[in-house]
């Protein structure tokens, strides 16, 4: 038997399941859920992580709006070029 085969086997299986429940998720998730209970074993059993420390960071200083120099604010160009 190669990989081919094992694969078509599967989905085969798949389907039969699926078609056998009315192709209806919550029918499939339903029967799935009572096998694992009559298997009368947890699948997995896992510890949860301790959390990991993570660094606080200061949150930077809001940007404080530019105020505008009297040349600005008379109307007078913003660039000085002198001529050559």
């Amino acid at each position: 038997m190669n990989a081919d085969d094992v694969l078509v086997a599967l989905r085969r299986h798949r389907d039969e399941f699926a078609r056998s429940h009315g192709y209806d998720l919550a029918a499939m998730a339903a029967a799935l859920r009572e096998l694992d209970r009559e298997a009368g074993v947890q699948v997995v059993c896992r510890t949860p992580r301790p959390p990991v420390p993570t660094l606080v960071r200061e949150a930077p200083a809001p940007n404080q709006s530019q105020q505008q120099t009297a040349h600005a604010k008379d109307g007078a160009s913003s660039y000085n070029v002198k001529p050559a």
